[in-house]
């Protein structure tokens, strides 16, 4: 028997039915992606290459990551570029602000004694507002090096006072206060601010204030406590506490290259010896056999220890950092990761695939996939708690919608000129795997593995063969799921106006008792949702759309389901529902009247003797008396 459940709201198959409403864009054109695995960027520069790779660490340090290619040594770090320390500001014989982080170049402006604010508000705009380095004529009250003025016109995210929210405006939209720090009438660097005002507030506020550089006091991971006295001539103050990184420092060093005061000095390391376990005894066999089921996809990860690896099959390199292991990012057994990306198939090239898998190096630096120990052909699961960031040059490609395997995922459209790129931030997500097509239905397959994985498939919108989108949408709309062993496109049906989108996995894990759980994520952007369903003021999903779960027999409807509209997008959360094979349904709830905008209308012809008339409407029936033709 089947399970049904009814919630109030869904758009996982909003987002699909993009592919069964046949509308070709007008500017589609023959899009070709490399039916081969895409080479990094730095390795082989094209419009087709794996452009970047970076991890967030669950405490929000930014990780860049580097490609070496398989048989080459990971490069040392570079000695940073800049020096980061705090700064304390003394106003009236006291401290007055203990904390505040700059770089060497602007501790050294400030700590002279002879720079001097000046506002240069009122510049903003014109031909002779100063660029960083110009230098103040005193004759002619002009500087030498200007600010182009084409540039107040260049789109950029800036912080909106009056909404208390970041903002794309223009830079001339953006800044309207400045503050130029002058020494020898030179512009060392400037402030911008949002206001005039605030740029005058400012100069007032710091006018009469002595800086004092804190690195050496720093580097005893001690500050002075605000609101005590400084002795210029000895260089004490009178009272130390205990020093304060501030969050934002440590999360950027790294992508920056700072060398952050009062921190362990750390210079890279060699990479740690490879974790590869090959099982030579029956207790390792043994051992083998309980980690390939459980260890690495269970959904408890537990306590992050470093997991046994087995090398499994070659790769060609691995995006990884000098100091891998020393930032605990090789927790679980793994000493990097690779990127794959190229077309879903050799049949189609208008579909991309990018899969993210965990690497092993042996003492020959060649790289393999990180696999289970005792079952190679499946990987290791990824860290869930790192979040990967990857970017890929798409050529010409413009998305129409994307379906991640993963958790928490942002998908982030860009062009340059030369090609377009699409990048991807999220979590890995357990993933029930099957060994057969066979374990995908019914209430009695078992996982082969669960592993934690991180995946992509994007659809392109702008392919003349395929024409998969809707002409008009933004392209920026996502689904994701973990069903990966059944995972269909979803259908539009023009005549319900619903869309069917289904996933599949096991029922069980690997331990043939626990049932593998499942969820179901969208997003759209709510003018796509005003365009597919006539959604005129987007608040309105909750109560307009409607999602229909079924099950196969024995599996549970049961749910967590959340409808939420932030920033301009509509977000569906559907979760927790039983494996081996939901359906989902989405359709307009009755009674909802949708804007007369609404794309997906269908017109039918009815007739009654010689009558004919035309109706037009979301679900169209003929009136009394009439049939359809």
């Amino acid at each position: 028997m089947k399970r049904i459940l009814t919630a109030g709201v869904s758009a996982l198959a909003l987002v699909a039915g993009l592919l069964s409403v046949a509308v070709t864009p007008a500017n589609a054109e023959t899009i070709r992606l490399p039916k081969t695995n895409m080479a990094a960027c730095v390795v082989q520069n094209g419009i087709y290459c794996v452009e970047s790779v970076s991890l967030t660490t669950a405490s929000g340090q930014k990780i860049p990551l580097v490609y070496v290619p398989s048989g080459q040594a990971v490069p040392q770090e570079a000695p940073p570029t800049d020096f980061f320390a705090p700064m304390a500001r003394i106003k009236g014989g006291k401290v007055i602000d203990n904390n505040w982080w700059t770089s060497q170049y602007q501790r050294d402006v400030f700590a002279s004694g002879t720079a001097e604010l000046r506002d240069l508000s009122s510049l903003l705009g014109t031909a002779n507002f100063p660029e960083q380095g110009a230098k103040f004529d005193p004759a002619t009250k002009l500087w030498d090096i200007n600010k182009p003025l084409d540039s107040y016109s260049y789109p950029q995210m800036c912080w909106d006072p009056a909404t208390k929210t970041t903002v794309k405006k223009t830079f001339g939209e953006c800044f309207k206060g400045a503050v130029g720090i002058i020494q020898n009438n030179e512009v060392k660097f400037y402030w911008l601010m949002p206001t005039a005002a605030d740029a005058a507030r400012n100069i007032t506020e710091f006018t009469g204030s002595t800086f004092i550089d804190l690195a050496e006091l720093a580097a005893q991971q001690l500050r002075p406590v605000f609101g005590t006295t400084y002795d210029a001539a000895t260089k004490k103050f009178a009272a130390t506490e205990g020093l304060i990184i501030p969050i934002w420092v440590s999360q950027n060093a790294l992508v920056n290259g700072w060398a952050v005061a009062g921190t362990v000095a750390a210079a890279p390391q060699p990479d740690a010896p490879s974790t590869t376990t090959t099982p030579t005894t029956e207790t390792a066999t043994a051992e083998a056999t309980t980690l390939a089921q459980t260890a690495p996809g269970a959904p408890d990860p537990g306590i992050a220890v470093s997991t046994p690896a087995e090398a499994g099959r070659a790769l060609t390199g691995r995006w990884t950092h000098p100091r891998w292991h020393e930032l605990n990012l090789g927790a679980l057994g793994y000493d990097g990761v690779a990127v794959e990306a190229r077309a879903a198939n050799e049949f189609v090239t208008s579909i991309l695939f990018t899969d993210v898998l965990p690497t092993l190096t042996d003492k020959d630096k060649k790289v393999s996939l990180a696999g289970l120990v005792g079952n190679k052909n499946y990987a290791v699961g990824l860290d869930p708690d790192l979040v990967i960031t990857v970017k890929v040059r798409i050529g010409n490609m413009k998305t129409g919608v994307t379906i991640g395997i993963g958790t928490d995922i942002i998908v982030d459209q860009q062009s340059t000129g030369e090609y377009n790129s699409i990048s991807i931030t999220g979590s890995a997500v357990t993933v029930p795997l099957a060994a057969k097509a066979a374990d995908c239905s019914g209430e009695t397959g078992i996982s082969k593995a669960n592993v934690r994985q991180f995946q992509m498939i994007a659809y392109a919108q702008n392919d003349d063969r395929t024409g998969f989108g809707v002409e008009g949408t933004s392209g920026d709309m996502y689904i994701g799921s973990n069903g990966v062993c059944g995972l269909s496109t979803p259908v539009w049906n023009n005549e319900t106006k619903e869309f069917t989108w289904s996933a599949a996995a096991p029922h069980f894990a690997p331990d043939g008792v626990t049932v593998n759980k499942g969820f179901y994520k969208a997003i759209i952007p709510v003018n796509d949702a005003k365009l597919l369903w006539g959604l005129e003021n987007p608040n309105d999903a909750a109560t307009a759309l409607q999602i229909t779960l079924t099950t196969e027999a024995g599996g549970t409807a049961a749910a967590l389901k959340n409808v939420s509209v932030k920033n301009g997008r509509i977000i569906i959360d559907v979760s927790g529902f039983e494996y081996s094979r939901p359906k989902l349904k989405i359709g307009i709830k009755a009674g909802y009247k949708p804007s007369k905008t609404m794309l997906n209308k269908t017109s039918i012809t009815c007739v009654k003797g010689k009558s004919v008339k035309k109706i037009t409407a979301v679900k169209p029936t003929c009136p009394k008396g009439y049939k359809k033709k």
